[in-house]
């Protein structure tokens, strides 16, 4: 086995350095984002899938948004956080472009590489941005729907914290796109999802609603890290808006709302 030469030593102790700073600010900006003392600074950016709908996302403002700042304010009082106003909203329109795009069936290399050029290009975003610094970004991309082809997966990263929520262009599916963003907002938050990843079926009990409620079937409430309301033990129905979803106690949990 060759030894390691001078140089080669240098480039793994800079590569740990590297990746030791990285780690530090994703504990310290996840320590601080869930401590849930100040308001939650969230910065969306509405983007437009291609220019078709460039008009639709350009015209959308801060009270577009405000049915998710009331659910997050509402969920938080039933686990007695203090703050009246644990998210605040804001809407920028400093982002030019969409963020990278993540080639399907990429590989763990190539899904960090994108994961890195992302979290540049949204650093890059914010220092543009007039607006003050955000905790979160989150990219809303906007694009019409169609019956034959379902809309890319959003995503939503703890490290880096930022989301990229795929949107419908369509002010009837203002609630539905609610709901998409409060998942993924939560994803970067630390949130895990809670519904059957080959199903995507609602798990039980996390993924439920009203997990004592009897019969339990069908629920009346969906928890917002299931996307979906589970009907009975087969199907699950899409939520039209926040109104009808929750945050349940494991999700709770994660993002720092309850110690139980």
């Amino acid at each position: 086995m060759a030894q390691r030469t001078l140089f080669g030593w240098l480039r793994l102790v800079i590569l740990l350095t590297i990746l030791l700073v990285v780690g530090l600010n994703a504990w310290f900006d996840r320590a601080l984002t869930t401590d849930w003392d100040l308001p939650l600074r969230v910065t969306i950016y509405p983007l437009a899938a291609d220019d078709e709908n460039a008009a639709f996302a350009s015209r959308l403002e801060a009270d577009d948004f405000a049915a998710i700042d009331a659910f997050f304010a509402t969920q938080a009082a039933l686990y007695g956080v203090e703050i009246e106003e644990p998210v605040r909203i804001r809407v920028s329109h400093a982002a030019r472009s969409a963020p990278p795009t993540r080639a399907r069936g990429a590989g763990v290399v190539s899904t960090v590489l994108w994961s890195l050029r992302t979290r540049y290009w949204a650093w890059r975003v914010a220092a543009r941005d007039p607006l003050p610094t955000p905790d979160v970004q989150i990219f809303a991309i906007y694009q019409r729907g169609h019956a034959d082809r379902a809309l890319p997966d959003s995503v939503g990263l703890t490290k880096g914290l930022y989301a990229i929520a795929n949107l419908y262009a369509d002010p009837e599916a203002e609630g539905s796109n609610d709901v998409v963003i409060a998942h993924e907002l939560l994803h970067t938050l630390g949130a895990t999802d809670k519904y059957d990843l080959a199903t995507g079926r609602p798990r039980v009990p996390d993924g439920l609603g009203q997990p004592a409620r009897a019969p339990l079937y069908p629920q009346q409430y969906g928890e917002i890290m299931a996307g979906r309301i589970a009907i009975s033990t087969t199907e699950a129905a899409v939520a039209d808006d926040l109104d009808s979803m929750l945050v349940g106690p494991l999700t709770a949990r994660e993002i720092g709302w309850s110690a139980q």
